[in-house]
């Protein structure tokens, strides 16, 4: 009777036993975090800096990696403006372009290759125009010079990265800008007349030639 009183007794405690055991080995190997959430939560989606090259002397720039896709798309947005004053001339430079890059293999870094639509755009204030009434005369204009540009560039990763950029840009590049002159001492007067856009290193006709090195923050 004893015997069979103490069987009855621990066959309850060998069952708490063993969940004691199950909850044990729970707790000390919690499941792993997957290494792709991982990865996010490292990844600097955000970065804004610097570059130099060309068609532009310096541009300021800022990209974002979109949060599907696998997180190979960013896209991008660059601006720079110059101004300048010689000749009779008050000019104005400004460009502005926005695209996307693809990253091949890593994400939001390494290779990749972007599909971007630029703007550079001439204004300026002409002074002491030569008119043919043999008076001076005064007009303004702008031009726009628009491409769509296909580049292959090189990103590294770190909250302090690096970049270099390669590429080209299509598009009907205008050479020089008319206008309107209006002489200066007799306003009801005036003729058309034109002038030579600047010189402007990597642009032709037929489209312009992107090159740059640049830095930046990424967060």
């Amino acid at each position: 009777m004893k015997k069979g009183f103490l069987l009855l007794l621990m066959v309850p405690l060998f069952g708490l036993s063993n969940n004691n055991q199950e909850m044990f080995r729970f707790r000390a190997h919690p499941p792993e975090k997957d290494s792709l959430a991982v990865e996010d939560d490292l990844l600097k989606r955000f970065s804004a800096g610097i570059k130099f090259g060309a068609p532009y002397m310096t541009v300021v720039g800022a990209q974002y990696t979109l949060p599907f896709f696998n997180n190979h798309f960013a896209p991008y947005f660059d601006y720079s403006q110059y101004s300048y004053e010689k000749n009779n001339e008050d000019a104005q430079f400004r460009f502005s372009e926005w695209g996307i890059s693809y990253f091949f293999k890593e994400r939001s870094k390494g290779v990749y290759m972007g599909l971007s639509h630029s703007n550079l755009s001439y204004k300026v204030n002409f002074m002491n125009v030569a008119l043919e009434n043999g008076s001076k005369g005064s007009g303004n204009g702008k031009v726009d010079m628009r491409t769509t540009n296909l580049r292959l560039g090189l990103k590294t990763g770190g909250a302090f990265y690096f970049r270099i950029e390669m590429g080209y840009g299509f598009g009907d590049i205008p050479k020089t800008l008319n206008f309107r002159a209006v002489d200066n001492s007799d306003s009801s007067y005036s003729e058309p007349s034109s002038s030579e856009i600047p010189e402007i290193n990597g642009i032709s006709e037929n489209g312009m030639f992107v090159g740059n090195i640049g830095f930046g923050l990424a967060f």
